[in-house]
């Protein structure tokens, strides 16, 4: 998660505020505390962001 948000440079607020979570889940996820889970919603706007740059969830890790 944290190589992906670098590679996009984004700042763990702005992944946050557009996957729709807080940025202390951005920090957990990354700190191996949480494992990333997203709901319907949060799916969506993940879809629409790299839609947005040109990327689709196909071109996102499997390990992610």
């Amino acid at each position: 998660m944290k190589k992906l948000r670098e590679e996009l440079e984004m700042s763990q607020e702005d992944w946050a505020r557009e996957l729709g979570v807080w940025s202390q889940t951005i920090s957990r996820w990354e700190l191996g505390k949480n494992v990333p889970t997203f709901i319907v919603k949060q799916m969506k706007a993940l879809e629409k962001f790299l839609a947005s740059i040109g990327r689709s969830i196909g071109d996102l890790p499997a390990n992610l």
